[in-house]
Parts: C-alpha cells; sequence; structure tokens
C-alpha cells in the first residue's frame, strides 16, 4: 500500500526581511512624492503609468517575501519544495528514504563546527524548537544537510523509507 503524507510550513520574516519592507516602501513614497509631479508635467500620462508601474513592482516584491515550504513524503521519500506568494514552487530536496545517512533532532550547536557543501534550511527560522534534521549525499550537491520541522505523522512516514541501520540509530537519539 502506498504512503502518501504533506505538510505545509510558513517561514517567519527575518530582520532582514523587514528591513526589506521598510526600504522598498520609503522609496516608493519618496518617488511618488518627490519625482511624481515633475514626471506628470514633463510626461503626463505616461508618469501615471509609472505610478502604477511602482505600485505593482512594490506589491510584487513584497509578496514574494512570502515564502512557504511543503514537505511531502510518499513511501518513504522526501521531497522539499519552496513556494513563494502562492505563485511560484521550487524543488529543493529530493531524496530517496535509503539515501538519507541520519535523521536526528536538530540543535544549532551541534551542526554548526561540521562541514556540509549544501545547507538547506526549511523550516520557519533556525531558532524555532523541534526542529529536525537529515544529511545525505548526491552527486549534484555532495554532502548535504536539511535542517526542516516535521509534524509527527511526516517523521513516522519518512522512518518508515529509512535503512534498519539509520532507523536504530534514530530511535536512539530519539530515546535519549
Amino acid at each position: 500500500m502506498d504512503t502518501f503524507v504533506e505538510q505545509i510550513i510558513a517561514k517567519k520574516k527575518s530582520a532582514k526581511d523587514y528591513a526589506v519592507i521598510f526600504g522598498s516602501i520609503t522609496f516608493a513614497f519618496l518617488v511618488m512624492f518627490f519625482a511624481l509631479p515633475y514626471l506628470l508635467r514633463y510626461l503626463g500620462f505616461l508618469a501615471v503609468l509609472l505610478f502604477f508601474g511602482i505600485g505593482y513592482g512594490l506589491w510584487w516584491l513584497l509578496t514574494s517575501l512570502n515564502i512557504e515550504y511543503e514537505y511531502s513524503v510518499t513511501n518513504g521519500d522526501i521531497d522539499i519544495d519552496q513556494i513563494t506568494a502562492k505563485r511560484k514552487r521550487k524543488r529543493i530536496v529530493s531524496v530517496s528514504g535509503t539515501k538519507i545517512e541520519s535523521l536526528e533532532p536538530y540543535t544549532t550547536e551541534q551542526y554548526l563546527s561540521r562541514q556540509f557543501d549544501r545547507r538547506v534550511i526549511a523550516a520557519p527560522s533556525e531558532n524555532v524548537p523541534d526542529l529536525w534534521c537529515f544529511t545525505y549525499r548526491s552527486r549534484k550537491s555532495g554532502h548535504t544537510l536539511v535542517v526542516f520541522q516535521p509534524e509527527q505523522r511526516v517523521l513516522d512516514a519518512l522512518k518508515s523509507g529509512l535503512s534498519n541501520l539509520v532507523l536504530r540509530e534514530t530511535n536512539k537519539k530519539i530515546e535519549e
């Protein structure tokens, strides 16, 4: 019988995101209030189109900061997609459960000093509780660390595809 479990989780906005929001709104208002009167005098109707273009660009930029991650586990294989503003989907991780080398609860201190070719943070933030991580190797991206925040049902579905050795190690770390 096939198993399929999915979960969507929203990324929290960081200080950098809020700085982009504040800066872009400030810039748009400065352009509209200081440059637009002069442009209206010289360009006429084209200035109105420029006004709407700035508004559309501001809307597009601000909504692009709304990021969600979708975890899909099918028969023990996991796919993680990044959904931007509910209009663009990008696959960031797709790995077979048998290729996962480790699956364990994530702590920043434990993985800060370790070297990975690629780090994927598919969680609301790196500082939230109940984070998990797994590692795997691929030809394309090398040794990869993936940090995510799965619900129990997603975690159970992922465990069903792990090799016996990795499953034993994961269960040991859960019991500790």
